[in-house]
């Protein structure tokens, strides 16, 4: 856009100023010749004061109308946004960290801002309280699909999905693993007498993964799809918690093997069936 001049006596472009000076001149050299040396002298006088002050509005420094200022004003505004929107998530991902480890208790305000690097004070900024905190960890690290778990099984279906996703999180890795695996297991205790907000948070946290589930397990022995994927949800999300529980003992080998088995009854029919 062009810049344009704004004097206070309204929006003229210097063009238009310019083009007024020569008329002015014009009109100037040809009233000389037509008029008596009185009327001449009157004209010759209002002429240069017009052009005088013409002039000075061309020398007056421009306000320039063009849209950088309001795009400096926006900038600044996006990047405050973003600085904003930097430091949530540094919070939020503070609190998950601790959450997956050991349980929503033990991310406490003051854990979470000191392990985010961040005063406490500053917390306030982006969750009005310790539950508002939880509700998004529960809502954002629950709901995380397809996640590790469900992760490049699209060229799978049926019973070869339910099968490599069961044996991936019931494994002996999974289980050793509680500061990067699953987060179920640390949490649902918790959950379970936590506030109804963060409650209703995992409830339609775990609805979605189980209806991912049920669009592949196949139904089994009178067992709908459905029925098929809330137990194998209880049967993985359980079996992990006591073998975890149980770490460093046969048992909890027991309980992955066992859980793995009854998640997949159709593979132990299939090497007991007789040849």
């Amino acid at each position: 856009m062009a810049d344009v001049l704004e004097p206070d006596f309204g929006t003229i472009s210097s063009v238009s100023l310019r083009n007024t000076i020569h008329h002015l001149e014009a009109a100037l050299v040809t009233m000389s010749r037509h008029s008596s040396f009185a009327a001449t002298c009157t004209i010759c006088a209002r002429t240069q004061v017009a052009i005088i002050v013409t002039n000075r509005v061309l020398e007056m420094p421009a306000k320039r109308t063009n849209a950088s200022p309001k795009k400096k004003i926006k900038r600044a505004d996006t990047y405050q946004a973003a600085k904003t929107r930097e430091t949530h998530e540094r919070i939020l991902q503070s609190g998950r960290s601790i959450a997956r480890r050991e349980g929503l208790r033990a991310a406490s305000i003051p854990r979470v801002m000191k392990n985010a690097g961040l005063t406490v004070g500053g917390f306030y900024a982006h969750f009005p309280s310790k539950e508002a905190i939880e509700v998004e960890i529960v809502r954002t690290m629950l709901s995380d699909l397809p996640g590790r778990w469900l992760s490049s099984l699209e060229s799978k279906t049926g019973l070869q999905w339910t099968s490599a996703t069961v044996r991936r999180y019931l494994n002996a890795a999974h289980r050793d693993d509680p500061d990067e695996g699953c987060a179920y297991p640390a949490m649902l205790s918790e959950i379970a007498r936590a506030t109804e907000d963060v409650r209703q948070a995992f409830v339609e946290s775990m609805s979605e993964r189980v209806n991912v589930f049920e669009q592949h397990v196949p139904p089994f022995s009178g067992a709908t799809s459905r029925q098929r994927a809330l137990a194998t949800m209880a049967l993985t999300i359980g079996g992990l918690l006591l073998a975890r529980a149980s770490r460093g003992s046969d048992l909890s080998d027991e309980f992955l093997k066992a859980c793995s088995k009854w998640c997949l009854p159709e593979l132990s029919s299939e090497r007991h069936s007789p040849a």
